[in-house]
């Protein structure tokens, strides 16, 4: 084989390992070790507060908050305070499964499932809703950034 066409096939072929490694280490990994107890931890923290008020979520809110509801419904941090939060009405026991999470340069991003029973905006949702939650660190702490709430309503 001339010696040009072997570089070649040799430089596709580092070319396409290369890129098929790369692709494979951007690809979001399962929560595991750290990450899974601060997305855990993070998460519970933003659940509990909704379920207890306005006054118990405020603090766990980034200036920047937005929310997205499955309906199209959407706050930013001051109309989720003064309605939003408000609608939200659950029995304190949940389950979140399926945490992924990715971190990097003081933002956390996770997507998982919340198992619960609530009501939003008077009519029932599904038990097991697709939810996706980005914190940013500030002061030291994981606030919310954004919100997306994926349950149906029935």
């Amino acid at each position: 084989m001339p010696t040009h066409a072997r570089f070649l096939r040799q430089t596709f072929a580092a070319l396409a390992v290369a890129t098929a490694c790369a692709a494979l280490s951007a690809l979001p990994a399962k929560a595991g070790g750290h990450i899974a107890d601060t997305a855990r931890t993070a998460i519970a923290a933003f659940v509990e507060g909704v379920i207890s008020g306005p006054d118990a979520v405020a603090p766990l809110l980034a200036p920047e908050y937005q929310i997205m509801r499955s309906n199209g419904v959407g706050y930013d941090r001051a109309g989720y305070i003064g309605r939003g939060a408000g609608s939200v009405n659950a029995r304190p026991k949940y389950a979140l499964a399926d945490i992924v999470a990715t971190e990097d340069g003081g933002v956390l991003v996770t997507r998982y499932t919340l198992e619960i029973e609530e009501t939003i905006d008077g009519k029932p949702v599904t038990r097991r809703a697709p939810r996706l939650t980005v914190f940013r660190k500030i002061g030291g702490e994981w606030r919310v950034s954004a919100h997306a709430n994926f349950a149906q309503v029935d």
